[in-house]
């Protein structure tokens, strides 16, 4: 609360006070038909039907004036105005855990499917083949595919079980195919047709290598591929500060953490599994 206000609300209700004990002491005694306490001198006033009015005495004597009001509703609102920036941060705290809590779920999903399919993680392939239907298996609802803190706009109207409401990217790990793959079956890999996924054991610093992201808003994108796009996606498709700082990440050995804006992508980029992709020349711009 602004310290000038502090006086002057002070002030008035002070004067509320003082005018509220004026107002008492008009009266010194209770008139016996009505329960109403009468004016000081009415004691040899006639008891007529002039000087009761019960109801509308009882509405004069008990309402707010407009500077009660006044200074009710100034206090109510700097009390909100104090409260409502820990509620924004409490309600943008809850979200943030709940969507850890989602990706953790998506992770979990990703090595149960990698136990199961000789340790490769889901080959890279077109909704409704992609990564989320491979997983669907391993968790319950689709809602597991979403941040409680992204907004879907329009394209949420149209979700489905073939397209389902999704906030995260898997990692495409374009720079190991292409120095493992020919220049030929890169282009299949790029065109959705490569029969493998990567496989987990290949990935060389598994505890500081991002396996799945939260994707910018209204991003169609599938994979973080690090050719793909003019700078990359990881640089145009990723949003690194969906919970103020920093956003969610499920890493290849299991874990999840929030990491803050840029330290996914700079001065070490964590989606990279080669050295040389590793070491950007600058941050991502933020979104």
């Amino acid at each position: 609360m602004p310290n000038y206000l502090l006086p002057v609300i002070l002030t008035i209700i002070l004067q509320q006070n003082d005018l509220a004990r004026c107002r008492s002491n008009m009266y010194d005694m209770t008139w016996p038909a009505s329960g109403l306490r009468r004016p000081v001198g009415a004691r040899n006033m006639r008891m007529t039907s002039e000087y009761f009015a019960p109801a509308d005495w009882r509405r004069r004597v008990g309402a707010f004036t407009l500077i009660e009001l006044l200074v009710v509703i100034g206090i109510i609102g700097i009390l909100a105005s104090m409260l409502m920036p820990a509620l924004v941060r409490a309600k943008g705290k809850a979200n943030q855990t709940k969507c850890l809590n989602h990706i953790r779920q998506l992770g979990l999903a990703l090595t149960m499917y990698a136990d199961d399919y000789n340790g490769e993680y889901p080959a890279r392939r077109q909704p409704p083949n992609a990564w989320p239907h491979k997983l669907k298996p391993y968790f319950l609802n689709w809602e597991i595919l979403t941040c409680p803190s992204d907004s879907f706009g329009v394209v949420g109207l149209f979700a489905n079980d073939l397209n389902p409401k999704r906030s995260f990217l898997i990692n495409g790990f374009n720079d190991y195919f292409l120095q493992t793959l020919s220049k030929k079956e890169y282009q299949l890999h790029k065109r959705w047709l490569w029969p493998h996924g990567m496989k987990a054991s290949n990935i060389p610093r598994p505890s500081e290598t991002i396996v799945l992201g939260e994707k910018r808003k209204n991003s169609f994108h599938v994979h973080m591929d690090l050719d793909q796009g003019k700078t990359g996606n990881e640089n145009e498709e990723i949003d690194y500060r969906r919970h103020n700082k920093g956003s969610n990440f499920a890493i290849s050995d299991g874990s999840v953490r929030l990491i803050p804006y840029p330290q996914a992508v700079y001065p070490e980029n964590l989606w990279a599994t080669r050295e040389e992709f590793r070491h950007p020349v600058a941050p991502p711009p933020p979104k």
